[in-house]
């Protein structure tokens, strides 16, 4: 189960770029993780060393992070961009599933981001979530003796939980074994701001669109596209130059994730003094390989 930060408190997700020499790529990343506040990040991402993201509940603690950040003697500049929302970003259901046995059928996936009111939780909430985000399978009365409750106080607290501070559950899949072979991260200035709503209508028309975020920043849009092919980000750069209002781009190219969609504020459920458990420790292949 994925982890909604809404209903966690949390109103804003920043991307920071993070820029260092390549030198002193390790201490920066050692200082890095030793910062609560990030609770995602990969390296290197396009012209950056670093792609790191941050939940806030005060959009103005930013001018604390960056000042801090840049404070490191390592750190060159700090590049942020504020997500304008933080729900119904991602778009599996657009995903094409390439049929393996003649099957034409397409394969969809229900969004799992939603418009909820935050909700207060204990730590005993937070322990039960946490289970649960990392196996959304685990049996309840295994959580229970693990906590030291009730079966049935699990399933109390579950229901609670599931659909606010936990997503519904998804599967995840991979998208290189589906014959994707590249992301293409898709970052967009439009030149009228009022013309946004219509920009994003023409963007969703396009094949495995998989995420788009509207932004505050340099940029006003952020859409990720798979890709099986070089033609098919020919077409797309032509999908893109077609859609009027739009005054430049800039397109960052990645390997496909090997589990989509990404749990990206797993840490969110721990206590905020702990240190982030988001990095990708777990997966060091997954982060070198963006």
């Amino acid at each position: 189960m994925l982890v909604n930060p809404h209903s966690l408190g949390y109103k804003y997700i920043i991307d920071l770029g993070i820029t260092t020499a390549i030198d002193n790529e390790k201490e920066v990343t050692e200082y890095l993780k030793r910062k609560p506040y990030i609770r995602h990040i990969v390296g290197p991402f396009g012209k950056y060393n670093f792609w790191a993201k941050v939940a806030l509940q005060d959009v103005k603690k930013l001018a604390e992070i960056l000042q801090d950040l840049e404070s490191n003697s390592f750190v060159e500049r700090v590049d942020s961009l504020i997500w304008a929302e933080a729900v119904n970003i991602e778009y599996p259901e657009k995903l094409g599933i390439k049929p393996t046995n003649g099957n034409s059928e397409e394969c969809s996936i229900q969004p799992r981001w939603s418009n909820l009111e935050r909700i207060n939780i204990d730590a005993t909430d937070r322990k039960i979530a946490t289970m649960l985000s990392q196996n959304s399978r685990r049996p309840f009365r295994k959580i229970a003796a693990e906590i030291g409750i009730s079966t049935k106080n699990v399933i109390q607290r579950y229901k609670k939980l599931r659909g606010n501070v936990l997503t519904i559950s998804s599967i995840t899949v991979d998208l290189e074994k589906l014959g994707y072979r590249s992301l293409a991260h898709m970052f967009i200035k439009i030149a009228n701001r009022s013309k946004t709503p219509e920009i994003c209508e023409q963007m969703l028309q396009i094949p495995n669109l998989i995420v788009m975020i509207r932004l505050i920043g340099v940029y006003d849009l952020y859409v990720c596209v798979a890709l099986a092919d070089f033609n098919e980000l020919f077409e797309l750069t032509e999908q893109i130059r077609r859609i009027q209002g739009i005054e430049k781009t800039e397109t960052i190219l990645t390997p496909p994730p090997r589990a989509w969609p990404l749990h990206l504020f797993p840490s969110l459920l721990e206590s905020e003094l702990m240190e982030p458990k988001s990095w990708l420790e777990n997966s060091a292949n997954d982060a070198k390989r963006l």
